[in-house]
């Protein structure tokens, strides 16, 4: 039987990425999610969703791809925003 490994809670750490960059991956990639899951909610085309939010077509595809890498994290509050969502932040 192969031996399992407790998770730490950060897939990226996990993966070895060191913790400060594995932290800034973790909260790139929720916001995304989030975003990414509020757009496909509406269930309009990747045109009528990037006019929405004031940003090009192609940006709406980087999300609906997970493209993680392509966006800050205060880009992804702001459309976050222009989508109607609030972000929380919470420290611990």
């Amino acid at each position: 039987m192969d031996k399992m490994t407790v998770s730490s809670g950060n897939v990226f750490e996990d993966l070895g990425f060191p913790p400060d960059e594995a932290a800034a991956m973790l909260v790139r990639e929720t916001l995304l999610i989030a975003l990414e899951k509020e757009l496909r909610k509406r269930g309009q085309k990747q045109q009528a969703l990037a006019d929405a939010l004031g940003v090009p077509r192609t940006r709406i595809s980087e999300v609906m791809h997970r493209k993680a890498d392509r966006f800050s994290a205060d880009r992804l509050v702001s459309l976050l925003h222009r989508a109607g969502k609030r972000v929380e932040v919470r420290v611990r």
